[in-house]
């Protein structure tokens, strides 16, 4: 079969496929040309211009990943890459997968950085998983110290891996097997322990949605989704530890949902926070909160 023949093959079986009552893939055609340029090697510019190309050599691979997408496993999962920022992330079901959205977390930080009046600028990366926040910001912002922590070890060895692969050696991040419901991890690079900038994309999700949206079998972790019963359980735990880690005139920025939002800004608010933001993601949906210890 040819390289055409096989994207709509697969494009069909993509459109009609469901998992636990939801549709496999709101993008089959992507998800279909994704799948076969990890199985053939080549760009998706390269099938696309080729369509003729025969795809034989590539099939028996190419329909395993089909087969593992029917089951609703991400395409990021099966091809162990996601985008963010313009890099490519290693990703495991050991962490959620890098959203675009998560990088409007990232330009704020970035635009906290370079109001900075201090330099190096300490970061705090709370909940860090597949590191991509940290390593966005080590990445672009030159005049940083970063600090990245996770519960789970499977999450910071991904992290780990994707610095090696990612960054210069000389832009290194401090990664640490940390608790948040503990405390907050002091910097090492300043005698008082306190951050300039705290940024997070903890989970958030309140916990029936959660459960519910594992329904559709993209097997990411609960751990990395599951904020309690409102979602915000580990927003305020964070909040509240963030009050005696930042510096005076130091920002926290916390990623959220569209169903929550409001009340962590509300609780940032009721613990001293102020200059307070809620910003909106790029469907409009709040989705950062933003707040400066006075």
């Amino acid at each position: 079969m040819t390289v055409q023949e096989e994207l709509i093959n697969a494009r069909k079986q993509l459109e009609h496929a469901t998992a636990g009552g939801c549709p496999v893939s709101t993008t089959p055609a992507l998800d279909a040309y994704l799948l076969l340029s990890c199985a053939s090697g080549l760009s998706r510019a390269v099938l696309m211009a080729h369509p003729d190309y025969s795809a034989d050599e590539w099939s028996d691979q190419f329909h395993s990943f089909i087969a593992r997408r029917l089951t609703g496993e991400p395409v990021a999962y099966i091809t162990g890459i996601k985008e963010f920022w313009g890099m490519d992330f290693a990703v495991s079901p050991a962490v959620l997968i890098p959203r675009a959205d998560t990088e409007i977390l990232v330009e704020r930080a970035l635009s906290v950085i370079g109001n900075s009046t201090q330099s190096p600028v300490h970061v705090l990366d709370a909940c860090t998983g597949s590191g991509c926040v940290a390593i966005a910001l080590a990445a672009t912002a030159g005049n940083c110290e970063i600090t990245a922590f996770d519960i789970s070890p499977g999450a910071l060895a991904v992290a780990r891996q994707n610095a090696r692969t990612l960054l210069d050696p000389a832009r290194n991040i401090r990664f640490l097997d940390h608790d948040l419901r503990t405390g907050l991890p002091p910097s090492s690079a300043v005698p008082d322990g306190r951050y300039s900038l705290i940024v997070s994309n903890p989970p958030y999700v309140p916990a029936g949605i959660a459960r519910d949206l594992l329904k559709d079998g993209r097997g990411e972790p609960l751990l990395a989704l599951d904020g309690g019963t409102d979602g915000l359980d580990l927003v305020r735990v964070l909040t509240d530890h963030a009050t005696t880690m930042l510096n005076p005139g130091g920002t926290l920025l916390i990623e959220t949902g569209e169903y929550n939002a409001k009340d962590a800004a509300e609780y940032l608010k009721q613990h001293g926070f102020a200059g307070i933001v809620v910003h909106p993601d790029l469907a409009g949906q709040d989705r950062v909160v933003e707040g400066v210890k006075p």
